[in-house]
């Protein structure tokens, strides 16, 4: 009997504390906006962000894994800013390592690309947003594992349409 009352006080605790850990696991591939000093842009349903990302400007993946080893997931979000570049030399390095390209919007100050690309003879549809600032272009890059592109096509369109750069 004394071990009883503490035992079921510890087990309590645990469902408690395993309710609060999924709920802010569940949370946080919610919708949001990531708003720094230079952009701004809308993480869609289903990402996860990663936090100071020692790679990218900006990187969240989708909570759906990919369908081989060589993919862990099915989709990804990048965010580069390219120093010392212009837009020009910015969609000539996205044509470099595509099979397929084509521009689907251009203005001065920017563009969207459609591409395809290869990661570990993985086929990747990618889509691009190419953003001028002065001496550095933003590259916004969602690539998304070919065969799902589909299930994907609102979430890329949504965020590539809310990535905005902030300029001085």
């Amino acid at each position: 009997m004394e071990i009883l009352i503490p035992g079921l006080i510890l087990v309590a605790l645990m469902v408690y504390a395993s309710t609060k850990i999924k709920k802010r696991a569940a949370e946080a591939f919610e919708p949001e906006t990531i708003e720094t000093d230079t952009f701004s842009l809308r993480k869609p349903e289903g990402f996860l962000h990663v936090i100071d990302s020692a790679d990218h400007d900006f990187e969240a993946y989708s909570k759906e894994s990919g369908d081989d080893n060589y993919q862990s997931k099915r989709a990804r979000i990048e965010m580069d800013a390219i120093r010392d570049i212009d837009l020009a030399d910015a969609c000539e390095q996205v044509r470099s390592r595509s099979s397929e390209f084509a521009v689907m919007d251009e203005t001065d100050s920017g563009c969207r690309i459609e591409a395809d690309e290869a990661a570990n003879e993985t086929g990747l549809k990618v889509f691009y947003k190419l953003v001028n600032a002065g001496d550095v272009v933003y590259r916004l890059r969602f690539a998304v594992l070919s065969k799902h592109v589909d299930d994907y096509m609102r979430r890329i369109d949504e965020t590539l349409d809310s990535f905005t750069v902030k300029t001085a």
